[in-house]
């Protein structure tokens, strides 16, 4: 497993998809994500305490009256385009894993103050050099 960090959201000019960009050992990692979850991500991001809590906020309320705590988030797996993750939790000592979206999984994670991390197998997969990702002339795509 490698440590990852969300290093920025961007929109893929090509067709418009909302990419949040994981920066995962010398490579970037870009996953589509929805709008939604972009929003979900960008608050927690910016430090923005929402008037009412949004899904994540409401899930992490869930798990510490609960007394379970985020570990840590593992994206696992890219099967047919799609991402995979689980989140790691422990309540009482105990170690459980809860399968989820990486983008619901990036957004609690951010909320938790938890680590993120990914396969080398998925860094292999879709892992992409940073350079690759400039437009000519060195602005960003």
């Amino acid at each position: 497993m490698l440590a990852a960090k969300i290093e920025t959201l961007g929109v893929d000019p090509q067709n418009g998809s909302v990419v949040v960009l994981l920066r995962a050992g010398d490579k970037l990692l870009p996953i589509v994500i929805g709008p939604l979850e972009a929003h979900h991500i960008m608050v927690a991001l910016q430090g923005e305490k929402p008037p009412r809590p949004l899904t994540p906020d409401l899930l992490l309320s869930v798990m510490e009256m609960l007394q379970a705590r985020l570990k840590r988030v593992e994206i696992t797996d890219l099967k047919d385009g799609t991402f995979y993750a689980r989140l790691i939790l422990e309540h009482r000592g105990i170690e459980l894993e809860v399968d989820a979206r990486p983008s619901d999984a990036m957004a609690l994670a951010l909320r938790a103050g938890a680590p993120i991390f990914v396969t080398e197998e998925v860094v292999e997969k879709a892992g992409v050099e940073e350079a690759s990702l400039q437009a000519p002339g060195g602005a960003e795509a």
